[in-house]
């Protein structure tokens, strides 16, 4: 791997999760993988993107989003966040 490579890995903005604490300490139930919109918060700005559901808790959802260059995110974000496609683009 070239360190040019290296560097844009790293350099890469990637999303905030919600710590292990905000995600409370309840049980964690595994989904089905459904498609939902869902708002990203990054450092410098807030998107919202299509994402697939992996689980949840009764207070956050862990999804995972594709971006177009083929990258993917797994992220923890608060179940306000969350909506299914449509209802809040």
């Amino acid at each position: 791997m070239s360190r040019a490579a290296i560097n844009e890995f790293l350099t890469r903005p990637a999303p905030v999760t919600l710590t292990p604490e905000e995600i409370g300490p309840g049980p964690i139930v595994e989904a089905p993988g459904e498609t939902v919109d869902v708002w990203l918060r990054f450092v410098e700005i807030r998107v919202q993107e299509r994402a697939v559901v992996l689980a949840y808790t009764d207070r956050a959802v862990h999804v995972e989003v594709t971006r177009r260059d083929g990258s993917t995110y797994r992220v923890w974000v608060w179940r306000g966040a969350v909506t299914m496609p449509g209802r809040d683009r």
